[in-house]
């Protein structure tokens, strides 16, 4: 794959959110694009859900290990990933900005660019002015 091409892919992701001791698990397929510039990989596919806006994800996989989360629709959220850090992150609504952080717990990842496949899990914690939003899980995974 060269630099700067994309190649279309199949991604599957499961995000487990933990609230007030509820847990919600939302899982979808959906296809996308596996992009590789500048020595970062890129995942971006566009994520559309019964009754909700459609919102358009990319995830950037640094060459340092560190996993950048970017959502943008009617609400525009970027986070960092850093295994065992916390690290500020933004939530941009037509009301205002709010930032918060996220303190990783579990980051793991394979990727596999050649053969257009791979899998990252990532754990996390998230707050803002010091108190916690939640616990969450992401699972993703790609292949051709």
């Amino acid at each position: 794959m060269a630099n700067n091409d994309f190649e279309q892919i199949n991604v599957h992701l499961t995000t487990k959110v933990c609230l007030d001791n509820e847990v919600e698990e939302f899982s979808f397929d959906t296809l996308g694009q596996l992009i590789v510039k500048n020595e970062a990989v890129y995942i971006r596919y566009t994520e559309t859900l019964p009754d909700q806006p459609q919102v358009h994800v990319t995830f950037k996989f640094d060459p340092n290990g560190s996993i950048r989360l970017m959502r943008s629709g009617d609400v525009k959220t970027v986070m960092t990933f850093v295994d065992s850090k916390e690290v500020p992150a933004s939530y941009e609504t037509p009301s205002g900005r709010m930032t918060m952080a996220t303190r990783t717990t579990l980051l793991a990842t394979a990727l596999d660019t050649a053969n257009l496949r791979g899998e990252t899990a990532i754990d996390y914690i998230l707050t803002a002015n010091e108190q916690l939003i939640g616990q969450y899980e992401i699972r993703l995974q790609f292949n051709a």
